[in-house]
C-alpha cells in the first residue's frame, strides 16, 4: 500500500509531516508513504518580505480541496490552522502529537531593554494578553515563517522581541544563534486553541486510510482539542479574533479548560471549567455560554 500524504511546502510544514509518515511507518512497516507538496494562497505569499496572514482555513483549504478530489490520501495540518468546520466529506482521523502549546518571547541575547515596547507580533490574542502585563507596549507587525520572524528580531535594534509559538521552534531544532527565548505561563498568555497539536485528515469514505491513520490517535489529545475547538466555534471567529482556549487532562483524568476572550472593554475576560475527558465538546460550549453571561 501506497499513501499519498499532502502537506505545505514551508520547512514547518514539512518536518510536521515527516513526523507524521515516520509514525506511519513505525505503526504499518509494510506502508510507503509519499509526501505531495501543495503550494497555497499563503505559501505562494511567503516567497515576499511580509507576506499578509491567512485567515484561519486558507491554509487548510487547498489541503482539504486536494483531499476532496482524491489527489491527496491524507493531510497534515496545526490544528491550530484547521477550521472548527470542515468540509462534510472529510474527517480528522489522528491528533498524532502535541508539543509544547505555549507562546515564546523571543529576543537578542544579553538585551537589557524592558519587554514593555517594541514587542513584534500580528496576533491579536497575544496583543491582548501582552498588555495586560505591559500595557505600555507598541506592536509591530510580523509575519512570514518562523525563521523570517527570528531573523526580523535579530535584525530590528529597536525592537525588544516578538511573540512566537513554542512548538515551531521547538519542531525547527531551536532558536537562531544570538536568541533566546521565554516560555509564557498558560494561565496569563492562553494558547490559541489546537497550538502545538498536529492533525491528520482523510477521506470519510476511504476507510483503508482512516483505519491506518487512526493508529496514530492519541486519545488525550483528541480530547483536549476537541473541548478547545469547541469553545471556538461557539464563541466565533477564526484566528483573527482574540481569543485563548486550552485544555489539560487532570492528573483525576477529568478534562480542564481555561480560556480568555476579549471583553467589551477591550481586556481579557477569563474562565475555566472542569468536566469528564469525553464530554470535551460539550464542555466547550458550556464554557463559552457560562463567559457570555458573565
Amino acid at each position: 500500500m501506497k499513501l499519498r500524504l499532502g502537506t505545505r511546502g514551508s520547512r514547518l510544514a514539512l518536518e510536521q509531516a515527516r513526523r507524521v509518515a515516520e509514525q506511519i511507518r513505525k505503526v504499518s512497516p509494510g506502508v510507503g508513504v509519499e509526501l505531495v507538496i501543495l503550494k497555497t494562497t499563503g505559501d505562494a505569499r511567503s516567497e515576499f518580505g511580509d507576506e499578509i496572514h491567512s485567515e484561519v482555513g486558507e491554509f487548510s483549504s487547498a489541503l482539504e480541496k486536494s483531499l476532496v478530489e482524491d489527489e491527496i490520501d491524507a493531510a497534515v495540518h496545526s490544528a491550530k490552522d484547521l477550521p472548527t468546520r470542515i468540509h462534510d466529506s472529510l474527517t480528522v482521523a489522528a491528533y498524532p502529537e502535541r508539543v509544547d502549546p505555549r507562546d515564546a518571547w523571543v529576543f537578542k541575547k544579553g538585551s537589557q531593554l524592558p519587554k514593555g515596547t517594541w514587542v513584534g507580533t500580528e496576533s491579536p490574542r497575544r496583543r491582548m494578553f501582552w498588555t495586560e502585563k505591559h500595557p505600555q507596549a507598541e506592536f509591530q507587525n510580523i509575519r512570514g515563517n518562523v525563521d523570517r520572524r527570528m531573523e526580523r528580531c535579530l535584525g530590528e535594534k529597536d525592537w525588544q522581541g516578538i511573540l512566537l509559538a513554542c512548538a515551531g521552534i521547538d519542531r525547527l531544532g531551536g532558536l537562531l544563534s544570538g536568541l533566546e527565548m521565554e516560555r509564557l505561563d498558560v494561565e496569563w498568555m492562553i494558547p490559541a486553541p489546537g497550538q502545538g497539536a498536529l492533525a491528520v485528515q482523510c477521506r470519510k469514505n476511504d476507510h483503508r486510510t482512516t483505519e491506518l491513520t487512526q493508529r496514530l490517535d492519541d486519545q488525550q489529545i483528541r480530547a483536549r482539542v476537541t473541548a478547545e475547538k469547541s469553545f471556538l466555534q461557539t464563541w466565533g471567529g477564526g484566528c483573527s479574533e482574540s481569543l485563548g482556549a486550552f485544555a489539560q487532562i487532570q492528573p483525576n483524568g477529568t478534562l480542564h479548560l481555561r480560556a480568555g476572550v476579549r471583553d467589551l472593554h477591550g481586556y481579557p475576560q477569563r474562565g475555566s471549567m472542569e468536566g469528564p475527558s469525553n464530554e470535551g465538546e460539550l464542555l466547550g460550549v458550556r464554557l463559552a455560554e457560562e463567559m457570555r453571561r458573565g
